[in-house]
């Protein structure tokens, strides 16, 4: 589909003899962009003034105009070429043909007036104008409801009153050109009856104007319809859940997240309670926030209300322990009924509450304990499709205070993972590795913020290093289900990235204990798939594993026996990338790596004998995952020495594109180091 300017210039290039039905679709293409997106308003001006100027024929014209509905208000500008426009044609020709054109931008211009996209003291300025012609049959039908709209008292005179009754007789046999006229004689004599005889009748004005193009008001009001949505929510806080305002809901049913009320009963509504605000009150989210912090407000009916909005939800989280603590009571009780037992309410809805527990979590950068309970008793029954997409968000942060239910929801997310299809694979795994960042980062704060939870440093070593285990079985097993899944193999990846660099950022915490680096078969993967993506990736890993370890060696003063072997692991992946990619020993140097060094002997010789030059098979200068870029940024001199250089590849391909695998072949190895 084109986009407006395409279309302005099309418009801009019409001649004579244009093709009807590629203009016809490009009008099409602009009424798709007013109704879906809305015009720019210097796409509109500019295709405004093109179309006031266009010759083409009245009714191609018209389907243009049709069009053209700016998303804001008419400025000044647009208001001021129309009249002029207007002047220059309808006073200095009579044309049929003008008429026409003059007659659709009149109502072009009520329609605006009508939907409040015009501001009518610039239109204003037109009214004599307008009001001149009246005196033209053609013209008067479509300027008598903005003659009518913007005639003032002070705009009537005796004069124009003897004009009006002057035109009235002339058209007298025309009935409903006379009946329009008296219609604005009508509303002379409300404003200066001494002007207007007597026997000038009221007539209904409803019945009276001219029906403006359905199409044409429709498109001006679902503009209006769109800045006024866009206002309100810009000028106010809405507390209340489009859910509970649906005709079709069981209204016996509880809503899940009610709207925002404040009920006194009993003695309270006795209270002395002037002086306290409650947060409908407020009409804009940081005065209500400022106000929370400093004064006391009005609890409302039911704390579940605060969820509507995300100001609610930061006054969830700012609010009183007992507050929270009922809160917790409540929504035990809400996720209870509504998801493991029957409940009327309709699928959207609980959709719908479980994106704002998610967001809620979010923001209070913490898990609740009760909503992780509650995963550890439904994830058993998941039919794992239903929600798939919120109790992906919720898994991302999970409380510790119950090591069970941890334990729970991991068992249960692996026997999902290893059902899934690759893209729930990959969706599961991005949820996993975000809760176990979380922790990690969780683990060094003093305080959790809800409910005032103090952090307990005892049972956290526990808790990552079991669910850092997990995680590597689904590495593992995930390539071992769909080893040829490039977006699997892409998404442990980038799992393993995220993991080891919060480990990274958290290294000198107490509870992050060393862990196994799950690398070997993900390596082994990355070196045998045409991905240079997974090969840059893999990189990194690397680079950040040794980080880590050597600030927790640094840290200690001396290196542990389990410091001594994740070095040595290290050394020993860095040996295969080295090998393989760089010193082409795919096979030979294999006995110095940790991948391929228990290849037995027999396949080791069934792979020399099948495969010739086997060794350099994996290089930078032969790998598949790089085969993309020979031909790019290369002449043909450098292509023939491209095959034996493999400083010349490194220079032209891996250095230029791969950040982090060039700074590790370079880190790595020192030749590469004295070339650049």
């Amino acid at each position: 589909m084109s986009d407006v300017f395409d279309i302005i210039d099309y418009i801009k290039s019409l001649k004579k003899g244009f093709d009807n039905d590629l203009f016809q679709s490009k009008i099409n293409e602009l009424a798709y962009i007013v109704e879906n997106d809305g015009l720019e308003y210097e796409a509109f001006h500019t295709l405004f003034k093109v179309w006031l100027n266009l010759s083409i024929p009245i009714t191609k014209w018209m389907s243009l105009g049709s069009c053209l509905v700016p998303q804001e208000r008419l400025e000044p500008r647009t208001v001021e070429y129309s009249l002029r426009w207007i002047l220059n044609y309808a006073v200095n020709s009579e044309n049929e043909i003008t008429f026409s054109r003059v007659g659709f931008l009149l109502d072009w211009l009520t329609a605006a007036l009508d939907s409040d996209s015009i501001d009518i003291d610039e239109l204003n300025y037109g009214y004599e104008l307008f009001y001149y012609m009246l005196a033209y049959e053609a013209l008067t039908p479509h300027v008598m409801k903005l003659v009518y709209n913007l005639t003032k008292p002070g705009d009537v005179t005796r004069r124009k009153v003897l004009e009006l009754l002057n035109y009235a007789k002339i058209r007298e046999g025309k009935k409903n050109l006379y009946r329009q006229l008296q219609v604005l004689l009508g509303l002379f004599k409300s404003y200066k009856p001494e002007c207007v005889p007597e026997d000038v009748p009221s007539i209904s004005i409803h019945a009276s104007f001219r029906k403006i193009s359905p199409t044409l008001l429709n498109r001006f009001k679902r503009c209006q319809n769109n800045r006024n949505s866009s206002d309100k929510i810009k000028r106010h806080l809405l507390w209340t859940n489009p859910f509970n305002f649906e005709s079709g809901r069981n209204k016996k049913a509880d809503p899940l997240v009610p709207n925002m009320e404040f009920i006194n009963i009993g003695s309270k509504q006795y209270a002395n309670q002037g002086s306290q605000k409650n947060y409908l009150d407020f009409s804009d989210k940081v005065s209500l926030l400022e106000y929370s912090v400093h004064h006391v407000t009005s609890r409302p009916a039911r704390l579940r209300a605060l969820l509507c909005n995300t100001s609610g939800i930061t006054l969830l989280a700012l609010a009183s322990d007992s507050e929270q603590a009922f809160f917790s009571h409540d929504l035990h009780h809400l996720l209870n009924n509504c998801f493991l037992d029957i409940s009327p309410h309709s699928y959207a809805e609980k959709r719908d509450l479980l994106r704002r527990l998610a967001i809620f979590q979010q923001r209070i950068v913490q898990g609740v304990p009760v909503i992780t309970r509650f995963l550890a008793q439904f994830l058993p029954f998941w039919n794992e499709k239903d929600f798939f997409a919120e109790i992906m968000d919720l898994i991302e942060w999970i409380s510790v205070d119950f090591s069970e239910y941890i334990a729970s929801i991991m068992e249960s997310l692996m026997k999902i993972y290893y059902r899934a299809q690759p893209l729930e694979q990959c969706a599961i795994l991005k949820s996993l590795s975000a809760m176990y960042c979380h922790l990690v980062y969780t683990s060094t704060r003093k305080q959790r913020y809800f409910m005032s939870v103090q952090s307990s440093q005892t049972d956290y070593p526990q808790i990552l290093r079991r669910v850092a285990s997990n995680l590597n079985d689904l590495y593992n097993k995930g390539l071992q289900i769909n080893p040829e899944e490039v977006c699997v193999q892409l998404s442990i990846g980038v799992a393993l990235e995220r993991c080891a660099r919060a480990e990274l950022t958290c290294a000198r915490a107490p509870a992050c204990v060393p862990r196994a680096f799950p690398l070997a078969l993900p390596l082994a993967v990355a070196l045998l798939a045409p991905s240079s993506g997974l090969l840059d990736n893999l990189a990194t890993l690397i680079m950040l594993y040794r980080k880590i370890s050597s600030i927790r060696a640094k840290d200690k003063g001396q290196k542990s026996s389990l410091d001594i072997e994740q070095l040595q692991v290290i050394q020993a992946y860095t040996s295969d990338m080295i090998s393989c990619l760089y010193n082409e020993e795919f096979l030979s140097g294999r006995k110095d790596g940790f991948i391929f060094n228990r290849l037995h002997p027999q396949t080791v010789e069934k792979l020399s004998h099948i495969i010739p030059d086997v060794d350099s098979k994996l290089s930078i200068r032969n790998h598949l995952a790089f085969a993309p870029y020979i031909y790019d940024t290369l002449d043909k001199e450098e292509m023939e020495n491209l095959d034996t250089d493999i400083i010349l590849w490194f220079s032209t391909v891996i250095n230029q594109r791969f950040t982090s695998l060039s700074k590790f072949l370079m880190t790595a190895v020192p030749q590469l180091r004295g070339n650049f």
